[in-house]
């Protein structure tokens, strides 16, 4: 059999109604989501949303998310969340750097972020019989990327994580740092990267991501030795400042 899973930063619901059609067209196994936000926090239209209840809802998929924060001056908040039409039986959450209150202010500055707070979402599903683990990472802030003591710190328990994960596992992330880096080759150690050799050069969204006309190869999907590549596309579209990683794979 062979399964789709997507990895996409969502940039807190900034092309939301966008990225539902993408999705739905897709159809995908499994998503992995990244700055998955509500309330106050997000940037589409509608302050009341819970994005990970909208896109769960829209789409009638199984999954879990967890905030990295939440907000004291209103309700909003912002984590990641893996989705499935699979039916999820575990969720663990691993601890990259400790979830916090923070204001709606704080949320926006650009110096809170190099050691802002960070996990990784590991979701069990059953898939034909097999369990399978979906993953959900968001990678610590630099800009531009580049190792640094954090994204290193991060990149051994995550790489330690999918080292002691014994079943099939698929991570997807933005990881804020390229394919050359010492961060990304912790994690390549343990798992097959996707990306690697695919000839693909950028996954920020050359057109509204804040970095353009400048492009960086910074979202990834990793996988356990078992599961094997079909098929690796990245389309440019606009769902996001990212662009979606879209992985076809046999298990």
């Amino acid at each position: 059999m062979v399964y789709k899973f997507i990895q996409i930063n969502i940039y807190k619901g900034k092309y939301l109604n966008d990225l539902l059609k993408f999705l739905k067209e897709q159809d995908p196994d499994f998503i992995s989501l990244q700055e998955v936000s509500g309330g106050a926090d997000n940037l589409c239209e509608d302050k009341s949303l819970s994005l990970f209840e909208h896109l769960k809802g829209h789409l009638l998929l199984f999954g879990s998310e967890k905030h990295d924060y939440d907000l004291t001056d209103s309700q909003g908040f912002m984590g990641n969340a893996v989705l499935s039409k699979h039916k999820l039986i575990d969720t663990k959450v691993i601890p990259l750097k400790s979830y916090v209150q923070i204001d709606l202010k704080t949320s926006k500055d650009q110096n809170f972020w190099p050691n802002g707070p960070r996990h990784l979402l590991d979701c069990t599903y059953i898939v034909d019989g097999l369990n399978i683990h979906a993953m959900s990472v968001h990678g610590a802030w630099t800009a531009p990327p580049a190792d640094t003591d954090e994204t290193l710190r991060q990149s051994r328990i995550i790489s330690a994580h999918l080292k002691n994960t014994n079943e099939p596992f698929l991570l997807g992330g933005d990881f804020n740092n390229v394919i050359q880096s010492k961060t990304i080759g912790l994690i390549n150690e343990v798992s097959n990267n996707f990306l690697l050799n695919s000839g693909i050069l950028e996954t920020t969204n050359p057109k509204v991501h804040k970095i353009a006309p400048r492009g960086y190869l910074i979202d990834f999907i990793f996988a356990s030795r078992d599961i094997k590549l079909k098929k690796l596309t990245v389309p440019k579209i606009t769902v996001s400042d990212h662009l979606p990683v879209i992985a076809e794979v046999e298990i």
